[in-house]
């Protein structure tokens, strides 16, 4: 690469400027669904005393897609229905926004049964994701008729209701789903960001990848972005495989991200495997789920 070229790391003005730059790209190529805009929602259960003893956290896309990010039952309150409460409140939010798919992540030492009873579907396996584990990605198409899944033991909708919960109410539930998962894979250190930016002579920005490793020495790519100029030139290629390498030198096995595919050609051309797709999203196309081992 041309030494006129120098990488520096990516501020969080920047990352968000690059964050716009790819949104707009794929808005160009995908419209968003009607009447569906990016929002974050949060839902909780409270005891008699108003503490939070279950909660989940849905992030709705333009697209049409909702992703349960988290969803988390203190331990004294489990198998008593709640967790089907808390998925059924994610799902009629969903609907209501215009999502048609709802996806969410699980690991083997979580809850992928009761989200199959639900109606949900693996589409992506992820071995040693994290290390000693597996983890899936499953979905469920929302404009289909499938019958609601009642408990065995349902007693929590004697006793509880799911209510909108606040920002601070989704810190809690983040922070009781962190212990809950730490009791089994520990965190190894805190997030490593390895976001970085190309600049010319000048100073100007004509590339950025988003990137950084996770508790678990698990990186990922949350975009990459070349000026338009700058394209089919190998920039974006070499200034990724500069972060693979970083990656790898700070302790990173794996590296995952995501695409549509009227992008998938450059993730493939620079080694990443799709670990799993959905099929018409955005509708007309498809995304990919990948990975590259480092």
């Amino acid at each position: 690469m041309n030494m006129k070229y120098e990488i520096k790391p990516l501020t969080e003005e920047e990352e968000t400027f690059i964050e716009e730059k790819i949104n707009a790209y794929g808005d160009s190529m995908a419209p968003s669904e009607p009447h569906t805009k990016e929002e974050q929602l949060v839902f909780k259960v409270e005891d008699e005393d108003k503490n939070v003893i279950g909660g989940c956290v849905v992030n709705i896309h333009a697209w049409g897609r909702a992703v349960l990010a988290q969803l988390w039952v203190d331990g004294q309150y489990r198998h008593q229905g709640l967790g089907s409460m808390l998925i059924r409140a994610a799902e009629n939010a969903a609907r209501e926004k215009n999502c048609y798919y709802l996806c969410l992540g699980t690991a083997d030492f979580q809850a992928r049964p009761l989200y199959e009873k639900h109606g949900y579907h693996v589409f992506t396996i992820n071995k040693d994701i994290p290390m000693g584990h597996v983890s899936w990605s499953l979905s469920k198409r929302l404009d289909k008729d499938i019958p609601d899944y009642i408990p065995t033991n349902n007693t929590a909708v004697e006793h509880y209701q799911v209510k909108a919960g606040s920002k601070e109410d989704a810190r809690i539930i983040d922070k009781g789903l962190d212990e809950f998962c730490e009791e089994v894979v520990p965190d190894k250190h805190e997030y490593i960001t390895l976001s970085k930016k190309l600049i010319d002579a000048d100073g100007n920005l004509i590339a950025a990848v988003i990137c950084g490793i996770d508790e678990d020495d698990t990186a990922f790519v949350d975009g990459i972005w070349v000026e338009e100029r700058y394209r089919r030139q190998g920039i974006g290629s070499w200034l990724f495989s500069e972060i693979a390498r970083e990656a790898k030198e700070k302790g990173a096995y794996v590296i995952l991200s995501y695409c549509c595919d009227w992008v998938s050609a450059f993730f493939f051309q620079n080694g990443f495997t799709p670990r799993g797709k959905l099929e018409n999203y955005p509708k007309g196309h498809t995304a990919y789920e990948l990975e590259k081992r480092i």
